[in-house]
């Protein structure tokens, strides 16, 4: 079987497109999500807080907005993805946020297969993502990991961790 090898800033921009897509795309719905392990979304606010958090990361790659963009985090977040180091705090965030602008990344289906363990101060989220270029083509499938951290102002994004499935097929010139 014939290997291909990739370059760091193939693995560096697809790494981009699935943490946008991770929350580019379509709802978290934690109360249909799982099993066994789903949590009381009664106990408080963290189904709204994770609806909230999913339509402003959306609306700041809609709009180009980086600031609503940070606001998804918390001040101490980290984006873990393959093949880079972390991009931690709101410089790291930026950097992160200004790469998948230029990536052209537009939308993206994200499927939560689950909420877990969750703490006065954490729960862990698992999700499965496909993410599209602006012409709505694939590029691929991957697997998220989020660690949601209770703040002052609800829950926030602290870690989140990502990785794919398959090597992101070679970028094609978009039409948009």
């Amino acid at each position: 079987m014939k290997r291909t090898i990739l370059q760091p800033p193939t693995l560096i921009l697809f790494s981009i497109l699935v943490a946008v897509a991770s929350f580019a795309g379509r709802s978290i719905d934690p109360v249909n999500a799982g099993a066994a392990d789903r949590i009381d979304p009664g106990t408080d606010s963290l189904r709204d807080d994770i609806a909230k958090i999913e339509e402003q990361y959306k609306e700041s790659f809609i709009t180009g907005d980086s600031v609503l963009f940070l606001k998804c985090y918390a001040s101490d977040a980290c984006v873990l993805a393959p093949n880079t180091p972390a991009l931690c705090g709101q410089p790291g965030l930026a950097q992160f946020y200004k790469g998948t602008r230029q990536a052209g990344i537009r939308d993206a289906v994200f499927t939560s297969i689950g909420l877990f363990g969750q703490t006065p101060e954490y729960v862990t989220q698992q999700g499965a993502i496909e993410v599209f270029d602006a012409d709505e083509h694939s590029l691929g499938k991957g697997k998220v990991l989020i660690v949601w951290k209770k703040t002052k102002e609800g829950w926030k994004i602290y870690r989140h961790m990502l990785n794919f499935d398959a090597a992101m097929p070679p970028r094609a010139p978009s039409g948009r």
